[in-house]
């Protein structure tokens, strides 16, 4: 299993056409092993409920069924049709590859 944390910064105004884009792309992402796993939004804390600039505006992550899942999701020629699409919606967009590290283990001190 492969996993991704994507932080996904739009375009103004951007959120209901994101919604359009990643339900043409969920079909593609299916086809290739790989799901949305999880979908947060962060949430506006400062005064009048405005957000950290430097946050962004959704936080996914993606799961694939192997390593080569995103790879043939980005060459997939339905995906490759929706680049435009996705260049109008989303100013930027890291991809990290994340893994689960156990907590126990982690937390050890070697004592």
């Amino acid at each position: 299993m492969t996993r991704y944390l994507v932080l996904i910064y739009l375009q103004p105004n951007q959120r209901d056409a994101l919604r359009l884009y990643e339900q043409r792309a969920l079909p593609v992402f299916r086809r290739h092993g790989g799901a949305f796993e999880r979908i947060w939004s962060p949430v506006p804390s400062g005064p009048a409920g405005a957000g950290d600039p430097e946050a962004p505006d959704e936080i996914h992550v993606l799961r694939f069924e192997s390593p080569q899942g995103l790879d043939a999701v980005r060459r997939d020629p339905e995906m490759q049709a929706l680049v435009p699409l996705r260049e109008t919606i989303v100013r930027k967009a890291l991809l990290i590859r994340i893994e689960d590290v156990p907590l126990g283990r982690y937390f050890e001190t070697g004592d």
